[in-house]
């Protein structure tokens, strides 16, 4: 506290007819200072936890299993091309089929049918693999406290604490209104809702992202592991139907539901993503009280107003404000700099979803198998006898579903290798760059520690 403040002091001592003298107005002065200070660092460091917190949330509860990127779409482009080698083959004895029943191969056929079997096979169990690999880490962050209900009240649990040391701060600056110093004291005041509000905006932000792209990536999982099993029983019944044909109907009207839900994968995943992110809002408001409207310039002016406020006088309620001011700043960064680190993930993230065929590519693969499986079964239950006429028949849209089905194989494994190869790329690129985003976040957290040193030495 500077002179005016001590004799401030002294002046209310006397107004009230209870002069203290000059050791009892300096005790006072201390007394006040030691106050302003403390909660300033209580509030400071709350901060820092919630921020430190947010930040570990985030890097855990999506943090994605090793190696999943290449394991998970690797096995993928092994089962699109089981499937395209079956269509190639099944085309292949289609084709002789419909000219010459004599010349149809049953066992060539059933290899062909066999090989479907397995990629389908392979196909779900990978998807089904990394859905309970992401319900086991589910399961784990849980347990260490970074499942979303769990941090949503140890958040709010914190920040009651903060709200109250902040109300508890602004009564004792209201105290001291005619000291030079007064101005500067509301100028911080302010900074420190803005970071209060500024952490509160950040784990928000990542509590609905993270919950929304877990939800979207497990119902994605889900669609596919039920879309291989259909087409793995839907093989599994063609190859029936070389000795008994009954089987061959139920056959391609699977393929035809296998296809139709490889097609609206996407959607219902991103629907489904919404709708977590929807609960996610909801669950928030509940628990925090309400949404906070956190503006990035509103932080940067009350920063800038603490700024001038400092040059306008020499005088301080803290004497060590000068490492709060830099506190301040390094929170206006830190907005920018998590646009950033939201930017990189995002990218991150857009070429995964991609890469697990939320994108145009997949209604169209999806839509072309499902057309397959709409000729094999307009043939079998328009023309399917025992006559050879209408066999051929039969066999000529069985051809012409497998090349459609070429096309969408072949579709499914040039995007597949492309989608890895340029995943793996660009990870890379990241990582040597060091702006993956959990070598951020790590960069994030090592910062907070050198800050959080900084405050507790005011």
């Amino acid at each position: 506290m500077n002179v005016s403040a001590r004799s401030l002091v002294c002046v209310f001592s006397l107004l009230a007819g209870t002069y203290l003298g000059p050791i009892e107005c300096r005790a006072a002065d201390a007394s006040f200072s030691e106050q302003y200070t403390a909660l300033t660092k209580r509030i400071l460091l709350q901060g820092i936890e919630l921020e430190r917190f947010s930040l570990n949330y985030r890097k855990e509860a999506a943090k994605p299993p090793r190696f999943r990127t290449l394991r998970y779409l690797g096995a993928q482009e092994g089962a699109a091309s089981c499937l395209l080698a079956f269509e190639i083959g099944a085309m292949k004895q289609f084709d002789n089929g419909r000219r010459d029943l004599l010349t149809l191969n049953k066992g060539r056929l059933a290899n062909a049918l066999d090989t479907a079997l397995t990629g389908s096979i392979i196909g779900a169990s990978s998807s089904t693999f990394e859905l309970s690999s992401n319900v086991v880490r589910s399961f784990r962050n849980k347990h260490r406290g970074y499942d979303s209900r769990t941090a949503n009240k140890f958040v709010a649990s914190h920040l009651k604490e903060v709200d109250q040391l902040l109300a508890q701060r602004a009564a004792l600056v209201d105290e001291y209104k005619s000291d030079p110093a007064y101005p500067r004291a509301v100028a911080e005041g302010k900074v420190l809702q803005q970071m209060r509000n500024s952490f509160v905006n950040e784990y928000s932000h990542f509590n609905i992202d993270t919950n929304r792209f877990l939800a979207l990536q497990n119902s994605f999982f889900a669609l596919n592991t039920a879309y291989n099993t259909l087409g793995a029983i839907g093989a599994g019944l063609g190859k029936r139907g070389l000795t008994q044909p009954e089987a061959n109907g139920p056959s391609n009207i699977l393929f035809i539901i296998s296809g139709a839900i490889a097609s609206s994968t996407p959607t219902l995943s991103y629907l489904t993503g919404k709708f977590a992110e929807y609960r996610s809002k909801r669950a928030l408001a509940r628990e925090l009280g309400s949404a906070v409207n956190f503006e990035p310039d509103a932080f940067a002016n009350a920063c800038a107003d603490l700024r001038n406020a400092g040059s306008s006088n020499s005088g301080s309620l803290i004497p060590t404000l000068p490492q709060t001011e830099r506190f301040a700043l390094y929170s206006e960064s830190s907005t920018r700099f998590q646009k950033q680190l939201d930017n990189e993930t995002s990218i991150v993230r857009r070429i995964d979803k991609i890469a697990l065929g939320n994108s145009l590519a997949g209604p169209a693969i999806g839509g072309l198998l499902m057309t397959q499986g709409i000729l094999g079964t307009y043939g079998y239950y328009h023309y399917g006898t025992s006559r050879i006429p209408r066999l051929k028949k039969e066999f000529d849209q069985l051809y012409k579903g497998t090349v459609v089905g070429t096309v969408g194989a072949g579709m499914n494994v040039v995007c597949n290798a492309a989608f890895l190869l340029g995943t793996l790329a660009y990870e890379h690129k990241l990582a040597k760059e060091k702006r993956l985003p959990a070598q951020l976040i790590t960069e994030r957290l090592g910062y907070l520690d050198e800050v959080e040193k900084t405050v507790k030495a005011m």
